[in-house]
């Protein structure tokens, strides 16, 4: 079995989602051997080389490669995102191995949130959550940061209190 694994280019990953067989995701999300970027941690965990955005990898383990020739342990890159792979696979199926269904939020900001925003941060939420959350806490926490003078975005960031995994971030 490996896993999928989801980050910010130029950092390691944020979240581990879901342990899913080499077979399943080849079929599922498309995965081909050509994809494969290198046995070890990915140069793009340590430098961002100017990509924008989030990756989403898939680590295959010896045990399973060992099987076929064309597959290599290490990491591949999928030209996917979160929400794509959450389209991909059964939703019902991704919550219940997630740990149960959607927990109640509670947002946290600082200044007062426009309309747009904070549907876009919910709608975030919904997709994000089944996918990444793994923590059996019974409420998250999402913290809403306002634009400033260096960031012109709104950033998101969905924990829980406990820290149980890191932080899961996005800009709205």
């Amino acid at each position: 079995m490996g896993k999928l694994l989801v980050g910010h280019y130029g950092g390691p990953p944020e979240a581990e989602s879901i342990v899913i067989s080499l077979k399943e995701c080849h079929q599922r999300l498309g995965l081909k051997p050509s994809d494969f970027v290198s046995p070890e941690e990915p140069n793009f965990f340590r430098k961002q080389h100017r990509a924008v955005g989030k990756y989403l990898v898939f680590y295959a383990e010896p045990k399973e490669v060992s099987e076929a020739a064309v597959w290599q342990t290490g990491y591949y890159l999928l030209p996917l995102d979160a929400a794509d792979a959450l389209k991909v696979f059964d939703k019902n199926k991704i919550i219940q191995g997630g740990g149960g269904q959607q927990r109640p939020i509670e947002i946290e900001c600082k200044t007062a949130v426009p309309d747009d925003v904070m549907k876009r941060a919910q709608r975030w939420n919904e997709q994000s959550q089944p996918l990444l959350f793994q923590c059996h806490c019974s409420q998250l926490l999402l913290k809403l940061d306002a634009p400033s003078l260096i960031r012109r975005h709104w950033k998101a960031r969905l924990t829980c209190r406990k820290r149980c995994q890191p932080d899961l971030k996005t800009h709205l």
